[in-house]
């Protein structure tokens, strides 16, 4: 049985609750564990010893900005479904999937021409096949294709 809620304890955010089980399915998949490998701050290292967080760590940190913000907008009256929260929730989760090694820095020398989003779309999508479908509005919405954005945002 997999558990029903993750607590991270985050350095700028505190505890961050991860709850839903599409969310922890995502978080413990080998695709997005890599982000585990893989340096936000490509060879800063090398001169600020402490910019040491991986991409990983970036992705959680932004998928509580992003719970932060939903419930911010929501409290002031704007209307999210709960499968558009849950999408957004993913998206932002999954921004930086794509990202090889050394991050930006070698992003073009690896792959000429490729940014790292594309590869993110490539991977989304994928994991959406192995997830029956169940990305497909954070997919949406990460490629500017949901129907609110087309809209305007209304």
């Amino acid at each position: 049985m997999s558990p029903v809620r993750k607590i991270v304890n985050d350095p700028v955010y505190g505890f961050i609750t991860i709850d839903h089980p599409l969310i922890l399915q995502i978080i413990s998949h080998p695709y997005y564990q890599r982000l585990r490998n893989i340096n936000q701050m490509a060879f800063a290292h090398l001169v600020y010893p402490g910019a040491v967080h991986s991409r990983l760590h970036h992705s959680l940190g932004a998928y509580q900005l992003m719970c932060n913000a939903l419930s911010e907008l929501k409290n002031k009256g704007v209307v999210i479904t709960t499968e558009e929260e849950l999408g957004a929730k993913i998206a932002i989760l999954l921004h930086d999937i794509g990202h090889g090694p050394f991050s930006h820095a070698l992003e073009q020398e690896l792959i000429s021409g490729v940014h790292h989003e594309a590869i993110s779309i490539l991977i989304m999508k994928k994991l959406n096949e192995e997830l029956n479908g169940q990305l497909d509005t954070a997919i949406s919405i990460f490629t500017d294709q949901h129907e609110k954005h087309a809209r305007g945002g209304r």
